[in-house]
């Protein structure tokens, strides 16, 4: 494994599938009556806090057993996954039904787990295991292991493509990605990068895997282009140096997979799909970022406490929007309506209409939360 990776720090933002909501109704109508409550899930390394968005009230904790950094979303909306441990200190993945907000038997299956996947059918769990090198595929019906996948060395992110017919793996340790096929959890051949890859990010129309990846500095980063269709990897792309988060790359991708944009120090780089081509650098440096459901807003969030809306028709920025210190993650509700930001202070709702932030949401703790996600 590089030397370098024990500089880089974990993920602060992870992966979430975010279910469709349904059609928007009236107060007071059949159709809002049978609407699906919205919560956001958030992790603050010791518990998982629900927030109900309708009143945007944090509701009782989950405890996770700390030591907790990445959480995912089923796509159906049933069940929210977090790592932790137990009370021996043994790593551990808790299953929580959204239904009630209560864990279920803890998930005890790998030695070093990095990161978690969820299929679009919502039926298969895959966590990333660093020291067995590898996948193991969990029933989310049973929250039983029920096959594995082969990865290379120090695996430390994956993803699965919209269509749920292949995923893709980031090691870190080999500068591979290893693609396999979801129906039989079998690895094809391992595709070599040019760079140590730390996350990967899918387009909607499933044609193009992103890895993004960092030189041995650990802090100049590239974005190299794999076609799903063939599993080759094109020209990487450079986008300038950190963030070097390990985990869910900081990429958006707008709906229509056309454009994907990478947040850098240096600020906002957007890709041309079709052609695998930059665009002009956006000046707008941060972390984490989020496109609305219409693909119409990009936020970029940005450690020192902003959230720069960028508008994805003239890739031009509007003014900063102030959320607190350390801000490090986004979500944004499938309506589209509400983009929720965490920081040292809690979470910050953000109307999206009209770029206002809302009142602070405290989450109890002590600790900021690093990982938000929104169901429906």
């Amino acid at each position: 494994m590089h030397s370098h990776l024990t500089r880089i720090r974990l993920a602060a933002v992870a992966a979430l599938a975010l279910p469709a909501l349904a059609a928007a109704a009236s107060p007071g109508s059949p159709a809002a009556a049978s609407a699906p409550v919205v919560t956001a899930y958030v992790l603050n390394g010791g518990a998982v806090t629900p927030i109900n968005t309708v009143t945007n009230k944090a509701l009782t904790q989950i405890p996770t057993g700390g030591g907790s950094f990445f959480m995912v979303i089923t796509p159906n909306g049933n069940k929210v996954y977090a790592n932790g441990s137990n009370s021996s200190g043994e790593p551990v993945v808790i299953p929580i039904r959204t239904a009630t907000n209560k864990p279920g038997t803890q998930i005890m299956v790998a030695r070093n787990p990095s990161a978690l996947a969820v299929t679009p059918d919502s039926k298969t769990l895959y966590i990333v295991d660093q020291d067995s090198n590898g996948l193991i595929a969990v029933s989310t019906a049973t929250n039983q292991a029920v096959g594995g996948v082969p990865t290379g060395e120090a695996p430390v992110s994956a993803a699965i493509t919209p269509n749920g017919s292949s995923g893709y793996v980031a090691n870190f340790g080999d500068a591979t990605v290893t693609p396999f096929t979801v129906a039989t959890n079998t690895a094809g051949t391992a595709i070599t990068m040019s760079s140590d890859p730390i996350g990967v990010a899918i387009t909607p129309d499933s044609r193009t895997a992103y890895v993004v990846g960092v030189a041995n500095d650990g802090v100049t980063r590239t974005v190299t282009a794999i076609r799903t269709a063939t599993n080759k990897a094109l020209k990487p792309i450079g986008v300038g140096t950190g963030p070097s988060s390990i985990g869910p790359p900081d990429i958006a991708i707008t709906p229509n997979s056309k454009t994907a944009y990478v947040t850098s120090n240096q600020g906002v780089t957007p890709i041309n799909v079709a052609t695998n081509k930059p665009g002009k650098l956006i000046k707008v440096p941060g972390e984490a970022i989020a496109i609305t459901p219409n693909g119409k807003t990009l936020y970029v969030v940005a450690g020192s406490g902003t959230v720069t809306p960028i508008y994805t028709a003239t890739n031009m920025p509007g003014k900063p929007i102030h959320v607190g210190t350390s801000a490090n993650a986004i979500a944004i509700t499938p309506h589209g309506k509400t983009a929720y930001i965490t920081s040292s202070l809690g979470v910050t709702p953000i109307n999206v209409a009209t770029n206002k932030p809302g009142k602070l949401i405290k989450i109890p703790g002590g600790a900021g939360p690093i990982v938000i996600g929104i169901t429906g």
